[in-house]
């Protein structure tokens, strides 16, 4: 006590204050936390009239009211009496009385796609009343679960993010996505509390297990191969073909639908050059791709090998329909399909239907276990070793160009 607040008592100091319970207050709390055959359960409205009695004690005689309604079974029928939100006011007034503590989250780094940080947790003290550290242990539940639940937000956030991207350099850019994480040790459990496995189990039993980012990461391995002008492993398209024309020339439009939502429309213009069983198909389509077919036609059987690197395999079914399987290794992609063709005075039209599965080729396959394989998220390594723009190899300009750099944008990244 200072000496102006003694002096102001006139000299006398000022009794210690009590931790006794006033009486006619403990009784309204039994009143509303003791059942009865007219009033056989405790209500919302008597947990509000139990929070309300509780808050206008002092902190010493709030403290020893929660020690008496513990010995008389009281706390324990107004806790499970409780839902989330009068939980969480309950545990924020024994703190704001001095009988709870609160150990603080993490805040993590500012993240743009609203990464959650990890929240406060009320430290289970073995000091507590046993209800009471139920009631502790109850809300590190809740507050567990609405992080998973608030990760599984942001990682929709980031899968859109992924999506918007519009090249590798914009996709890099997002980061890897962040993993969600809470330790047991958020509870503030002593080592030596002889409850501590019992809480440890029930919370991590009651928050389940956040989101694996397997999923996410597959995602932005797909976007990534579409925007290097890939399809993506373990897509699945449908495809068709329409085209008319004669023995040296030939017209078509082709069209796909894949799993992902993709569509392709394009056409086709081709000729053909014979020599017996042997044909020398060239072609061009409207995007600008060019491709040559070496067929050999064995009758019943009719075997093709094309530039890309596509083996194909057609069978006869009758005289105008093939059954036909194409496997092509260096792409990692398998069709199959049926085409129907119809010949009139040296003039043919056609019909193709079938679909192509894509898999992991083995270039991928490689960088998948190479350690010095430099991913999306990975700065270029001529940006490392701070190349100029000007000073790289234009072959490998190009390269950054498709992938979204610029020499502005370069430069930038150099000043960093």
């Amino acid at each position: 006590m200072s000496a102006g607040e003694l002096s102001a008592l006139g000299g006398r100091l000022r009794p210690p204050a009590s931790k006794d319970v006033p009486e006619e207050v403990f009784q309204g709390i039994r009143s509303h936390l003791t059942r009865s055959l007219t009033d056989w359960t405790v209500s919302a409205a008597d947990v509000r009239a139990v929070h309300g009695a509780l808050g206008a004690l002092p902190p010493g005689p709030y403290g020893a009211a929660l020690e008496r309604m513990e010995r008389d079974g009281l706390l324990r029928a107004y806790v499970n009496a409780q839902d989330a939100g009068s939980r969480r006011a309950f545990l924020e007034q024994a703190e704001g009385k001095g009988v709870l503590q609160r150990s603080k989250g993490e805040v993590g780094p500012v993240d743009a796609l609203g990464y959650p940080a990890v929240p406060d947790f009320f430290v289970n003290d073995a000091r507590l009343p046993p209800a009471m550290r139920d009631a502790v242990n109850a809300h590190a539940i809740d507050v567990g679960v609405g992080f998973y639940k608030a990760h599984g937000e942001y990682l929709v956030r980031y899968a859109l993010a992924v999506d918007q991207a519009a090249s590798r350099r914009e996709l890099g850019a997002l980061g890897p996505p962040r993993a969600a994480r809470l330790s047991e040790s958020l509870l503030g459990l002593d080592w030596k509390d002889p409850a501590r496995k019992d809480y440890e189990a029930a919370w991590k039993a009651g928050i389940g297990r956040p989101k694996s980012l397997n999923l996410t990461f597959q995602h932005v391995t797909a976007r990534e191969r579409e925007l290097s002008g890939e399809r993506a492993a373990g897509t699945v398209r449908l495809q068709g073909k329409l085209g008319a024309g004669t023995d040296s020339a030939q017209w078509a439009v082709k069209g796909s639908l894949d799993t992902r939502g993709q569509r392709e429309l394009k056409g086709e213009a081709g000729v053909t050059l014979r020599s017996g069983p042997l044909k020398l198909e060239l072609s061009q389509d409207t995007a600008g791709k060019k491709e040559a077919t070496v067929k050999l036609d064995l009758g019943l059987v009719e075997l093709s090998l094309d530039s890309g690197g596509a083996q194909r395999v057609a069978v006869g079914l009758g005289k105008a329909l093939q059954a036909q399987v194409t496997l092509n290794p260096r792409k990692a992609e398998f069709e199959g399909g049926i085409s129907a063709k119809v010949k009139a005075d040296g003039d043919q039209a056609g019909v193709e239907a079938g679909f192509s599965m894509k898999g992991l080729s083995a270039q991928r396959a490689r960088q998948a276990v190479d350690p010095g394989h430099r991913g999306v998220f990975q700065q270029p390594v001529e940006l490392e070793a701070r190349t100029a723009w000007d000073d790289l190899p234009r072959a490998t300009r190009a390269a950054y160009v498709k992938d979204g750099w610029n020499q502005a944008l370069w430069t930038q990244a150099l000043a960093r």
